[in-house]
């Protein structure tokens, strides 16, 4: 509307009020209180309420398009500012995906000047951190990102840093944390599990690991039993070390109920057995685990068993059964030599050692048999010849063994293996 347009309605209504006062004479008395009241045209009033009404509304209107347009101010405000941070740390992540370090840190730096509470930029610096060897640094980073952004993964990778720090009771206090929040988290659960057992805290290892079986997937089910075996196994040795033999027993057979065929614990299992004096029952766990693995360890068991009880024939059947049975095992068939040798049979320790020799022609102790099984029958420069190929042989005269889990080597039988920290893998 225009200003001449504007004015003339205004006159327009000037005018109509001052006809309609003039032809309405009537007055009404309008009391504030009972001192103050007044005589008002009834015209008067009418207009004047009729103004009053318009004026509240326009008030009220402006107010309502002030606040609308402040709020609209604000939202571009903060798109504009959301989208300056985005281009920071959009360049940040660039960089650092490209190989420029110290650009991404220089972008994320001016993203937590600006918006000190960014988690993702806490959280990939703390990435860079790692990368650099700083776990101090990765853990200020992470500890940072987490007070405004609780994701399982941050939970996860603070954990990882105070591990690293050497904090494990904080580490292990952040995965509990999370897994208040989210109870089948099986990361969270392997990770306490882990760190418990690397603190050789079997108990809590334990805790973790049966709620990890709980909720495993069958295609998991086995890995996780392995795991629960070998805990169950660890947690057995323990009390046989503190002299407490009926509850190792009883961890053992716990083990062997988790995996039957894990090795360690029937081992363990025997000697505890006869650590309590009842060498009969060691004898027959052995000797029933023999049935399905003819294993060194415990071919070595129930020869000693024989040979404290005077029984030489028992010993050559044991080794001839178990290398009739596994014919492609050279540690069975080397174990037969030895037998033979150490009961003064050397023409057949000589031809079993001779029979390993064409599969294994470098190993010592094969050598060092050779040499000693040469001395004993007068023969001293073919023994000595034997003896110095045993001595420039690579090795020791155990049978050497490798993990079948990550391929590391072992120069004997082992429990667990210091590579993969996996139980019951050492094969020969």
């Amino acid at each position: 509307m225009s200003v001449r347009s504007g004015v003339f309605v205004a006159l327009a209504f000037g005018a109509a009020v001052a006809y309609l006062a003039s032809v309405n004479a009537t007055r009404v008395r309008v009391a504030l209180s009972t001192d103050w009241a007044w005589d008002v045209p009834l015209v008067a009033l009418v207009v004047g309420a009729f103004l009053a009404g318009s004026v509240f509304a326009f008030l009220f209107g402006l107010a309502r398009d002030l606040r609308r347009t402040y709020a609209d101010y604000q939202r571009t405000r903060d798109a504009r500012r959301s989208e300056s941070l985005d281009d920071l740390y959009h360049r940040g992540v660039d960089a650092q995906l490209s190989g420029r370090p110290e650009a991404a840190i220089q972008a994320y730096g001016e993203l937590l000047k600006r918006f000190p509470d960014h988690a993702q930029a806490h959280a990939r610096l703390g990435e860079m951190a790692l990368e650099r060897g700083d776990a101090h640094g990765a853990l200020v980073h992470h500890l940072d990102a987490l007070r405004t952004d609780d994701r399982p993964e941050l939970v996860l990778a603070t954990a990882e840093d105070y591990r690293r720090a050497g904090r494990p009771d904080d580490a292990a206090a952040m995965l509990e944390r999370l897994l208040v929040k989210a109870p089948d988290h099986l990361t969270a659960m392997r990770a306490l599990r882990d760190l418990s057992a690397e603190r050789g805290d079997w108990t809590r290892a334990l805790q973790a690991q049966e709620r990890l079986e709980a909720s495993a997937s069958p295609a998991e089910r086995s890995t996780e039993q392995a795991w629960l075996a070998g805990i169950y196994f660890e947690l057995g040795r323990s009390l046989l070390g503190q002299g407490q033999i009926q509850p190792a027993i009883g961890r053992f057979r716990e083990a062997l109920r988790a995996e039957p065929d894990f090795l360690p614990a029937t081992v363990a299992l025997g000697d505890a057995h006869l650590r309590s004096g009842d060498s009969r029952e060691a004898l027959r766990v052995w000797e029933r685990a023999l049935e399905t693995n003819p294993a060194l360890p415990l071919l070595a068991r129930v020869e000693q068993l024989y040979r404290d009880g005077g029984r030489p024939t028992r010993m050559i059947a044991l080794y001839q059964d178990a290398s009739a049975r596994a014919p492609e095992s050279l540690a069975l068939a080397f174990a037969l030599g030895r037998v033979y040798f150490e009961l003064a049979m050397l023409d057949e320790a000589a031809d079993q050692f001779q029979k390993v020799e064409v599969r294994a022609p470098d190993l010592p102790g094969l050598h060092a048999y050779l040499g000693a099984i040469f001395e004993r029958r007068g023969q001293p420069a073919e023994a000595l010849l034997e003896y110095r190929r045993a001595l420039q042989s690579t090795g020791t005269f155990e049978w050497p063994h490798r993990c079948a889990s990550c391929g590391a080597e072992h120069g004997r039988w082992i429990e667990r293996c210091p590579s993969c920290r996996r139980w019951n893998t050492s094969r020969p």
